[in-house]
């Protein structure tokens, strides 16, 4: 279906802004691009932004595309760095955590735990812990829930997670880290 995308004809009509070629290229790749969005952790809303700010990258620097790569290849290129973009842009706003806040609470200054822990076991007789769990980790931020699914979940690599979230490893570390912290807080929250 798109293995014309690669004739050259083809490629000189879209740098046109050939009306039925811009059609058919948007059309085989938008659902792609939102769906490529929500598996990288964001929510419905996020991925269409995302894709939408993709399509008018495409566009914008499409006379520089010189077709050595695949359409999709050079479209999924801008996709990936939008997703970037749009996390930098998110994070420069949650540069507050105050799950920082909460953990300093929890611990005396010897790093022992403040109060008693319940023993969880007796929750997962009565099947509340899992609830519990899924209830907790939808409330992780997106990028945060995308860490610990993949890692914990679908078992996915350290350089994997961070080649598909485009992270460095610290970065993968750190939210690693406020995921699973997150999560415990909201746990004990509900054990408590």
């Amino acid at each position: 279906m798109t293995d014309h995308f690669r004739d050259p004809q083809f490629l000189d009509r879209l740098k046109a802004l050939d009306e039925s070629a811009v059609n058919e290229v948007v059309c085989a790749y938008t659902s792609h691009l939102v769906s490529a969005g929500m598996g990288q952790g964001l929510g419905e809303d996020q991925s269409q932004d995302v894709c939408h700010n993709t399509w008018i990258t495409f566009f914008e620097v499409l006379p520089r595309f010189e077709g050595r790569s695949h359409i999709r290849t050079f479209l999924f290129g801008i996709f990936y760095h939008k997703v970037s973009e749009y996390r930098r842009q998110k994070m420069k706003f949650e540069n507050y955590d105050p799950i920082d806040d909460i953990l300093e609470s929890r611990f005396k200054e010897d790093g022992h735990w403040l109060g008693d822990v319940r023993d969880p076991s007796t929750y997962l007789e009565e099947g509340q812990m899992l609830k519990i769990v899924e209830n907790c980790m939808e409330k992780l931020p997106d990028v945060q829930k995308a860490v610990l699914n993949m890692r914990l979940i679908e078992e996915f690599s350290t350089e994997e997670i961070c080649e598909v979230l485009k992270i460095t490893a610290s970065n993968f570390r750190q939210l690693l880290f406020r995921g699973r912290s997150r999560v415990k807080e909201c746990v004990e929250s509900h054990l408590n």
